[in-house]
């Protein structure tokens, strides 16, 4: 056998992969290498087939299950991103956000499941909670590939149960001499109702060596403006009652009965969104080799996203109290078709939001190869890396003021369209001389993830055909994420600004022709006000300012922001949340090539030892009573200061892996894998702060659901079993026919458990839990003959015990006595590890075929995807189940000739369970169509034109029952054009 088939092979996937591994530049074709650090001869090749055959030569060449796109790919695509290029790939599906992909999930396994690296590293997110790399923050010029690893390695690091994905930047000494290209684009999104009709991005890359090619500098950068918009309709929450808690009225239709798990709605929501998103991109890659076998590269990376938000909404609160309705049945789901209610909740609300944030992500990296001998490569990697989230605004990461008009006697809501048509009733038209600010709320988050790592590699040839790749790595993160709360929770009438109009802010708005692309949208025509936000507040603080001025109309939050007052945010965080996680690594592989009866074959056998320590320490907010301000909402107050505490975690595993792969004949090729992998939980899971919320609720006398929540640092990550098999026939020069299985066993779910009716703090006495309440509950059913609702009751309470303890009828504020009421009992959610074991398993099945020397060709691909972990909608109970489980098919079709390239890419994800142990939530099937036509003017200069959801496609998701509507929006499509032009 020749000594180097092996290596052979390596370079045959180096070879596929590096080809077009420059951002935005074709003809930087690589002289580079691959994961496993092979080189290669430079080789020019352009064009969209050209780039389908380095895809196919690098799943045909690869041991074990492997995809890739190149930066030619990316560039071809119409894709605005690299998670809507990857979607692309087999078993790969998106989240979508504010209409663009911003996270993967592959094979059923959502984005914590997927370990994201760069160069091989692993990066720190800005939101501080979850493991999962949001491709938004990336723009696909700064990239020059992707590799997704199906299949597990002992050399790759773990982290992904799904894939584990390694995006790739360029090198110089790869391209020896000169390189430039520059790219830039006008955006027409016609989602925005505000933005301008075009917005631009630049891209650019710059490369050169010099010294006789052993010292080389390639800089690229991109700058990204898009203005978009959303339209959506929305419920804030379904409760879920028993059916003994829809009253025989008489006016129920199809009614529920005891047993039924009937979902009732709370609030009907309509969303105007506008976001102005900046982002920005810059790689500097420094490298030099200053003998053959020797190479030095020093890299700093920089990503900064500037996202702000603004809107505006109407929206009505219902009681709830399943006063009218016509319900339907699924099972014992009942859910309504028209859900009515009369006079119980008089306001009609509009608020106006405002957003501002700016996340950066920094990263600097040094990476030392070196071939001491023919037979042994050594290979040294460092980097620091930083992901910051910071607000962006006097306002806060998010601000709200509400107005409201008072008035309301009828709400009625059509839950049998896509879209939920609201039908409300006034004693009064509105009038804008009628609107009042009522309530607000500025939030301020930051987080602060920082990562440093080092790795050390090595590979030593045994024999001509063995070969033995060794390491050890050591990742330390170091985890911080805070916020602030300013609220003034006067939404009740009575609680309102008494002093001045508002009309002069406002605007008259209608929703007439807003939800065109949704059923249902052409009889939403309701009328509103909408208002800048910013003027709001402003308004409200002249208003607090003056001496007339009485609290018990413009309430001071109980917590202050910068600007004195509560109409601004607070940059003194309430509370705040350390994480350190570290993690040392170390692993032994061996690599084999060989021949059965005259058959090339391959098999990598390797395993990978973790050894990790958690420590999550917190500054948590204190409690120092409940106060009750509203209507219907009983307020826990912050104390000054905060309660520290402390806890720890570790865990270790051996993680075994082996793959095998035979061409059967010179055109197919058999693989097996098996694999033992883990997926870490969320950093936001393993933060041990306790959380309250900041209003309960009474009815009746009888506490309403107050949900605390807790994290847990002791969590194991989720294990996994894995195996795969495939076959894959090659019949011509970029065609081929695949069709894999694979099958994964996984423990260590993560679940979900509740703690009832736990006293947390006995300093929380709730006013609605004491004589107080009682004795005016009881007094009024006397009088009227039936039992009073809580502004009754509260009215009450002023009118007759003002001297009592705790009742203030002058700001209209009734507090809790500790001694006299009973403290408010919470239901603890929290998580810990089942002992279950739950299988997912599934096909993916894919063809691309090129039809001659046509130019035409086509890839199809589509994953089936099943899993034990199902949601029972008909048990009211906790259970488990996967979140985003779901089939996914992808179509394209392209031309190739002439110059002239043109693409049809049409996506499709089933429906999907979102999550939710006691109240599930799931996501519609969602399709969408893309195109793109690219012409080469000269020599190096291309124009092109593409389009995003062409067809306008909508989202819509829902609870227990598709009536049971969550949200439902509609984006629009958006259009690029642009050019080219490479050097």
């Amino acid at each position: 056998m020749d000594r180097h088939l092996f290596a052979k092979k390596r370079v045959s996937l180096a070879v596929s992969l590096a080809l077009g591994a420059v951002a935005a530049s074709p003809v930087m074709a690589q002289d580079g290498e691959n994961a496993n650090g092979q080189m290669m001869e430079e080789v020019v090749v352009t064009g969209i087939r050209s780039s389908l055959k380095r895809a196919m030569d690098t799943k045909r060449d690869a041991t074990g299950v492997v995809d890739a796109i190149t930066a030619e790919d990316i560039g071809d695509f119409p894709d605005t991103n690299l998670a809507e290029a990857l979607q692309r790939i087999t078993g790969v599906a998106i989240d979508r956000d504010r209409g663009e992909g911003a996270r993967v999930t592959v094979r059923g396994f959502g984005a914590d499941f997927n370990l994201v690296t760069l160069n091989g590293r692993q990066m720190p997110t800005h939101s501080g909670l979850g493991r999962s790399f949001d491709f938004g923050d990336i723009a696909s010029e700064s990239v020059s590939g992707v590799e997704v690893y199906k299949t597990a390695q002992a050399s790759v690091p773990t982290g992904g149960i799904g894939a584990t994905i390694n995006v790739l930047t360029a090198k110089p000494l790869d391209n020896p001499g000169l390189s430039a290209s520059l790219a830039a684009r006008g955006v027409k999104d016609q989602s925005s109702f505000t933005g301008d009709e075009w917005t631009p991005e630049v891209a650019f890359l710059l490369s050169n060596t010099f010294m006789d090619d052993t010292v080389g500098i390639a800089i690229t950068g991109s700058f990204q403006e898009r203005q978009s918009g959303q339209a959506s309709g929305s419920n804030g929450n379904w409760l879920e009652r028993d059916g003994v808690g829809v009253p025989d009225n008489g006016q129920q239709i199809n009614g529920p009965v005891p047993g039924d798990i009937v979902g009732l709605p709370q609030q009907q929501t309509y969303t105007l969104d506008e976001w102005d998103r900046e982002r920005t991109n810059a790689q500097v890659t420094l490298q030099w080799s200053p003998i053959e076998t020797l190479t030095a590269t020093l890299d700093y990376t920089y990503a900064e996203l500037d996202l702000r938000h603004t809107a505006n909404s109407m929206s009505v609160w219902f009681s709830p109290t399943g006063q009218s309705g016509n319900w339907v049945r699924e099972g014992n789901v009942v859910s309504p078709l028209v859900y009515t209610e009369t006079n119980n909740q008089p306001d009609f609300s509009m608020g106006a939001f405002s957003d501002a944030s700016i996340n950066e992500r920094k990263s600097t990296g040094l990476n030392l190869k070196w071939d001491p001998t023919d037979r042994l490569s050594l290979e040294l990697d460092y980097h620091d890396s930083e992901a910051t989230r910071n607000p962006n605004s006097a306002f806060g990461s998010s601000g709200q003021v509400s107005m409201s008009i008072f008035g309301r006697e009828l709400t009625s809501v059509n839950y049998t369209n896509e879209l939920p048509v609201l039908t409300l009733g006034m004693a009064e038209p509105i009038s804008p001389d009628d609107l009042q600010i009522s309530g607000s709320v500025f939030n301020n988050n930051w987080a602060d993830m920082g990562i440093e790592q080092v790795q050390f590699d090595g590979s030593f040839e045994l024999t001509d055909t063995l070969v033995l790749d060794f390491g050890v790595a050591q990742t330390e993160v170091d985890n911080y994420t805070a916020g602030s709360n300013v609220q003034r929770n006067t939404w009740g009438q009575n609680q309102t600004s008494a002093f001045g109009s508002v009309a002069d802010l406002v605007v008259p708005a209608s929703l007439a022709g807003v939800f065109s692309e949704l059923s249902g949208g052409d009889q939403v025509n309701n009328n509103f006000f909408m208002a800048n936000m910013e003027d709001l507040a402003a308004r409200a603080e002249f208003l607090q300012s003056l001496p007339e001025s009485n609290p018990m109309h413009l309430a001071t939050a109980s917590n202050l922001g910068d600007c004195g007052t509560g109409f601004c945010a607070s940059s003194t965080p309430d509370s705040e949340d350390f994480f350190e996680e570290d993690t040392f690594a170390a692993y032994l592989q061996l690599n084999f090539a060989g021949e059965i009866f005259n058959r090339p074959f391959n098999v990598r056998a390797g395993v990978r030892h973790e050894e990790t320590e958690v420590v999550s320490s917190t500054a948590a907010q204190a409690y120092d009573r409940v106060e009750w301000r509203s209507t219907n909402e009983f307020e826990i107050i912050r104390a000054e200061g905060s309660v520290p505490s402390a806890l720890a975690g570790e865990y270790d595993f051996t993680l075994p892996s082996i793959d095998f792969d035979m061409e059967l004949t010179d055109n197919l090729v058999l693989r097996a894998s098996a694999s033992q992998t883990i997926a870490r939980a969320g950093y936001g899971s393993l933060v041990g702060t306790l959380n309250l919320p900041t209003i309960t609720r009474v009815d009746q006398g009888i506490p309403g659901e107050a949900i605390a929540s807790v994290g847990n640092p002791g969590l194991l990550p989720y294990e996994s079993d894995n195996l795969d098999f495939s076959l894959e026939y090659y019949y011509g020069e970029a065609s081929y026919i695949s069709a894999g299985y694979f099958d994964k066993k996984v423990r260590n779910w993560i679940a979900g458990g509740i703690l009832e009716n736990v006293i947390l703090n006995d300093q929380l006495a709730s006013p609605g839990l004491g004589p107080l309440y009682n004795d005016a509950a009881a007094a009024l059913q006397a009088q009227n003959g039936v039992y009073p609702g809580n502004a009754e009751i509260r009215d009450y309470i002023f009118a007759n015990f003002a001297d009592q303890p705790g009742v203030d009828a002058a700001n209209q504020v009734i507090t809790g006595v500790v001694g006299r009421d009973d403290a408010v009992p919470f239901n603890v959610n929290t998580l810990t590890n089942s002992d279950r074991e739950e299988g997912i398993d599934g096909w993916e099945l894919a063809w691309q075929h090129n039809f001659w020397d046509t130019g035409v060709g086509f890839i199809a691909n589509m994953t089936i995807a099943d899993g034990s972990a199902v949601y029972d909608n008909q048990l009211n109970e906790s259970q488990f189940a996967l979140a985003g489980l779901s089939d996914t098919r992808n179509f394209i079709l392209f031309y190739d000739k002439y110059g002239l390239q043109a693409r049809v890419a049409y996506n499709w994800r089933d429906g999907y369970y979102t999550g939710g142990d006691l109240k599930p939530g799931y996501q519609t099937e969602y399709e969408q169509w893309d195109a793109n036509i690219t012409y080469e003017l000269t020599d190096g200069l291309v124009v092109f034109v593409e389009g995003i959801n062409i067809t306008n496609e909508t989202f819509r998701s829902h609870g227990r029952s598709q009536y049971q509507t969550y949200g439902v929006g509609q984006i629009g499509a958006r259009y690029n054009v642009g050019f080219r032009y490479n050097y």
